[in-house]
């Protein structure tokens, strides 16, 4: 009887690429995938140290499995960088503690010899369900915001070789347990991929490279640093058709003073001309940002022209947080640290106008047409048993579109009449 395994890939899309991997390992020394991690015989929780969130919720789901010491307890990724002295001293029930990406460690302990591992990425298993593949062109940063962790946690730039990259690419398309549609470009900085190998920008060369993989239809792009994004790269969205013109660039800012102590280029008046010219160059274009509240040094009055630069650009999705104060980044040694209470009531008067736009941006698909790509079945919603996604609507995201089942399988695109919208989400049907 073959052992079992279980994966917890907590955090983001690019931790989910390294929990990817470790579920191939797995499976090609004959584990087999368990739902219930109670019944697993290897646990693996591939972690995510970037905030103290992040590591309150760690420490939630390290709890939850050694209160029942049911199987093998592994542990690998980001806390590996960040936090591991004080977990390994609250967690000694954790078998191993493999470090950050170390796939070589990580075979020769299921094996007990050494290594042959080459390519880690080249051959995935997927984790969790969906129609849609990762490409992680690069890890690690060299932009150093003041407030992140995350050159500390994954290092400096280090951009995948693009044939390297293809290739991972055409094993994703022709995975037949993937059926990926979409293919969604990740990294820290995906605006800056090739500097490091190439001197120059090349995320133009990998995007028309990986468009001739006929198997997918979507290609997305995802986390474009605004002050890397070349204007000249909006004909790419107007010559390649399977590239969506979504374009999600988080300036986590307007304000100048705020943008030049994170440690940010482009201004107020540069991100509004950004935004302004890639609607007026790509009409189609759906923006999306992440945005910041209470950063030290964000006054009543520089909270309010935050405020009124969304009115303004009226994104069409936006991702909102509150500062964390983390130790070992410079802004944690800032004066004029806001309070926790002051910083909710901001994330809430922004989220609040932002829900009001997007309704409003959503609105005009309502009384038209869209190609849905359905993913799920089986939920349960009033009269919608079925999601899936519009072009604008990114994987992982809260944003879908509910529909009536039996319109067409998992899987596969329908066509749907789009008869009404709240903030995130369209309904339709035939």
């Amino acid at each position: 009887m073959s052992k079992t395994y279980y994966i917890e890939s907590l955090g983001c899309a690019k931790n989910m690429v390294d929990s990817e991997a470790f579920a191939f390992l797995l499976e090609k020394h004959g584990y087999k995938w368990i739902a219930a991690a109670n019944e697993a015989d290897l646990v693996l929780v591939n972690t995510c140290s970037f905030l103290k969130d992040s590591l309150d919720e760690l420490r939630f789901e390290l709890q939850e499995f050694c209160a029942d010491k049911y199987s093998q307890l592994w542990v690998t990724g980001c806390v590996m960088k960040r936090g591991l002295e004080q977990f390994q001293q609250e967690f000694a029930e954790v078998d191993q503690w493999i470090g950050l990406k170390d796939f070589a460690t990580f075979e020769k302990l299921l094996t007990g010899a050494a290594s042959d591992v080459k390519h880690p990425y080249l051959e995935r298993v997927p984790v969790q369900p969906g129609f849609h593949a990762y490409l992680r062109i690069s890890d690690g940063c060299n932009n150093n915001c003041s407030y992140c962790t995350i050159p500390s946690i994954r290092g400096p730039l280090k951009s995948v070789p693009i044939e390297d990259l293809v290739a991972e690419a055409q094993s994703l398309a022709s995975d037949p347990g993937r059926q990926a549609q979409e293919l969604v470009i990740i990294a820290q900085d995906t605006c800056s991929y090739g500097l490091d190998l190439y001197g120059e920008k090349a995320l133009p060369r990998l995007l028309t490279a990986l468009h001739e993989i006929p198997e997918f239809k979507w290609i997305r792009v995802m986390y474009m640093h605004p002050d890397h994004f070349d204007l000249s790269w909006l004909q790419l969205w107007k010559s390649l058709p399977k590239l969506l013109p979504f374009f999600e660039i988080p300036i986590q800012h307007c304000n100048d003073q705020i943008l030049t102590s994170m440690g940010r280029k482009k201004g107020e008046e540069e991100l509004e001309t950004l935004f302004a010219t890639i609607r007026s160059q790509v009409p189609r274009a759906v923006l999306r940002t992440t945005l910041m509240v209470g950063y030290p040094g964000e006054t009543d009055a520089i909270f309010d022209s935050l405020l009124d630069f969304v009115e303004r650009v009226k994104f069409d999705q936006m991702g909102a947080f509150r500062y964390s104060q983390e130790s070992g980044t410079p802004a944690a040694k800032l004066p004029d640290q806001v309070s926790r209470a002051i910083k909710q009531a901001r994330y809430s008067a922004l989220t609040s106008l932002q829900e009001e736009i997007s309704e409003r941006r959503l609105q005009r698909y309502v009384g038209s047409f869209l190609d849905i790509l359905v993913e799920d079945e089986g939920e349960i919603m009033g009269e919608y048993d079925a999601h899936g996604r519009a072009w604008f609507q990114a994987p992982d995201l809260e944003t879908k579109t509910y529909l009536p089942g039996l319109l067409s399988s998992s899987g596969s695109f329908t066509r749907l009449l789009i008869y009404d919208c709240d903030p995130i989400s369209l309904y339709g049907g035939i």
